[in-house]
């Protein structure tokens, strides 16, 4: 059957023998790709020609679509053993001079076109698996609200083995009570907004909560970065709580190493040591 592998914002779709209850005449593998093409105009999505090849390479004109929803857009190119999809960002930069350019990563999309685009791969790995083929993902593929529903969808601790809205998991909580409960005792909710401090900058930060394993959760932040945070330090902010930076005493590692052999000296070694510096400051 053919085979999907998603990697970042790219889907390629490898030709392959489809279930028979899917064979069609002619070339399955151009239908296939004429059929992607019908399907993302049905959610929305203009696809056209792309302009580009069409002016610099006519013959090429056939196998290349491009088009978009909104400020999401694609390119599409078809090749005998496969084809391939990439969805990007479109952004016009006036400086001296006004010009487009790409951005084909996942984490360089602004925050509405990263939710356009995990809305429209929920909707694209759908249509793959109803159309029988296999799915593969690639490392680093997932982020944001992606990652945690592959997770769920991976893990032997989650029910979930399709792809789902990650909204339909909202108000669960933990199995345990003991994996469950904030640094104030109060029982933790899937999709719940929660504070932490992030322990290598010590900056207060936020984000919605999805339990992970054990007394680990999973948080989502605005940015899409998501924090893996053990339970006992997620919390509601309160008056109290310091809002400002708190970030850990770290001395030098040539100062700790010289402590560590301080304190393998006997306090006779130590007085010594203090006698022959009084005597060397006082010449």
């Amino acid at each position: 059957m053919p085979k999907v592998t998603i990697y970042d914002t790219r889907f390629f779709i490898n030709r392959g023998e489809l279930p028979l209850s899917c064979k069609r005449e002619g070339n399955p593998h151009w239908e296939n790709f004429k059929d992607l093409m019908l399907f993302l105009g049905s959610i929305g999505f203009y696809v056209s020609e792309d302009k580009e090849i069409k002016k610099k390479y006519p013959s090429l004109n056939e196998t290349h679509r491009v088009g978009g929803f909104d400020d999401l857009r694609f390119k599409a190119q078809y090749a005998n053993n496969r084809f391939e999809i990439e969805f990007y960002q479109d952004i016009v930069h006036v400086a001296s001079h006004s010009f487009f350019y790409y951005l084909d990563k996942y984490e360089k999309m602004s925050y509405l076109i990263q939710k356009r685009f995990d809305w429209t791969m929920e909707k694209l790995l759908k249509y793959f698996e109803k159309c029988g083929y296999s799915i593969e993902f690639q490392e680093n593929t997932c982020k944001g609200d992606a990652f945690i529903i592959r997770d769920y969808i991976r893990s032997r601790h989650h029910p979930q083995k399709e792809w789902f809205s990650l909204m339909d998991v909202d108000g669960q909580t933990a199995e345990h009570e003991m994996n469950g409960t904030d640094r104030d005792g109060n029982i933790l909710r899937n999709g719940e907004t929660k504070y932490f401090r992030n322990w290598r900058n010590g900056y207060l930060m936020r984000g919605k909560i999805y339990h992970n394993i054990n007394d680990m959760w999973w948080v989502l932040q605005a940015d899409g970065q998501v924090k893996n945070v053990a339970c006992c330090d997620l919390f509601d902010l309160k008056e109290t709580d310091f809002r400002g930076r708190r970030k850990g005493h770290r001395p030098p590692k040539e100062y700790v190493e010289r402590k560590e052999q301080l304190s393998l000296c006997s306090v006779k070694e130590l007085e010594r040591e203090l006698k022959r510096r009084d005597k060397k400051w006082m010449r």
